[in-house]
């Protein structure tokens, strides 16, 4: 008589981890798991990183968020239901989402727009992108595993990033955004609309991240970069100054 069934044990999938993953360990990170992605939360404490992100420069690898690129004609009514913001039509502007202000909907070019959350986001893009509808004339595509992404704070953001990329990111108002190059790697900066502390978020290939990552850590270190943690990221958004 075989033996009776049993009901496989219960394995918890593994964290996903971000491309840089190792460096962070290397460099002292503390890690914690979000939204399944095995983050660094910290590398000293959240206030020392938060005032670096405030007064100097500092990067935060934010490489878990979700990230979407939308293709087709129909690109700009898509983006003005999904903002209620007719601004969303012009090429370049980076506007929140109507449903989630942290989600923002970057207009890169005529037929192509990037959803990317950020990493306070509570809405699901693929869930976002179902309630809007379906056109067979917008072609949606999961980029959070292609595209790494940094955000990149501080009074001297502009200063470091002239040090890297050839595009003039001082005309880069709020709410815009660009496709160029950092480090002679194609890319996108998107400068988030609020202006609380001067930032940009960057994206660019996931093989590249440590590569391009280091290079800005390069560029930043007359001013002391560091890098910053979830938890630095929960307060710098909680308790702007």
């Amino acid at each position: 008589m075989p033996p009776p069934a049993t009901n496989p044990p219960t394995i918890n999938p593994p964290s996903a981890r971000t491309p840089l993953a190792h460096w962070h360990a290397e460099h002292g990170a503390r890690f914690d798991e979000l939204n399944s992605w095995q983050v660094p939360i910290a590398f000293t404490t959240e206030d020392a990183e938060a005032n670096a992100a405030r007064t100097g420069l500092a990067m935060a690898d934010i490489s878990l968020v979700a990230k979407t690129i939308l293709r087709g004609s129909a690109v700009t009514e898509f983006a003005g239901t999904l903002t209620g913001n007719t601004q969303t039509s012009t090429a370049g502007r980076a506007v929140p989402l109507k449903t989630d202000p942290s989600v923002l909907v970057c207009h890169l070019q005529a037929d192509q727009l990037l959803l990317l959350a950020g990493p306070s986001s509570k809405i699901r893009l693929d869930q976002l992108l179902s309630q809007a509808g379906k056109t067979s004339s917008v072609l949606q595509i999961d980029m959070t595993s292609a595209f790494t992404a940094f955000w990149l704070f501080g009074p001297h953001t502009n200063d470091a990033l002239r040090k890297v990329t050839h595009y003039d990111v001082a005309a880069m108002p709020p709410g815009s955004c660009a496709a160029t190059g950092i480090a002679k790697v194609p890319a996108i900066l998107v400068r988030p609309p609020t202006t609380t502390i001067p930032s940009m978020r960057i994206l660019l290939g996931w093989d590249l991240a440590e590569y391009v990552w280091e290079e800005i850590f390069r560029a930043g270190k007359e001013w002391n970069i560091s890098p910053i943690g979830m938890d630095a990221l929960d307060l710098l958004h909680q308790s702007p100054k």
